[in-house]
């Protein structure tokens, strides 16, 4: 990843929060911890680019920073959102959404019959 494009920024927030979680899955929410020059080392990224990734999850709260200011680990808010992500596929959000809307909507015809 070079980084240099907003599509590359997507995958490489993807990457380092890929690479957080399995520091959570070894070592646990408060060990998981991963320094950012090794997260620039494995992602292929460094500087503003790996600067602006990790303040962007920052923001969003899908990750946090130590109080030793080069450490950072997957928040649980981070960690809903990549077993969210991996679990429910898009395509099963809608179908389960459609499912509700059958269900209304056989509903609304059994109290149509019910008045007629």
């Amino acid at each position: 990843m070079n980084g240099s494009g907003s599509n590359s920024d997507s995958d490489i927030r993807r990457a380092i929060l890929d690479r957080l979680y399995e520091a959570f899955r070894t070592e646990g929410l408060y060990r998981g911890v991963v320094s950012k020059k090794v997260i620039g080392a494995e992602c292929g990224v460094q500087g503003v680019v790996l600067e602006r990734n990790l303040e962007y999850l920052l923001d969003l709260e899908l990750i946090r920073m130590h109080k030793i200011e080069d450490l950072v680990s997957i928040s649980t808010r981070g960690i809903d959102y990549l077993e969210r992500e991996q679990y429910r596929s898009p395509a099963q959000d809608v179908t389960d959404s459609l499912a509700r809307i059958e269900n209304l909507l056989a509903g609304i015809l059994e109290q149509l019959k019910k008045t007629s």
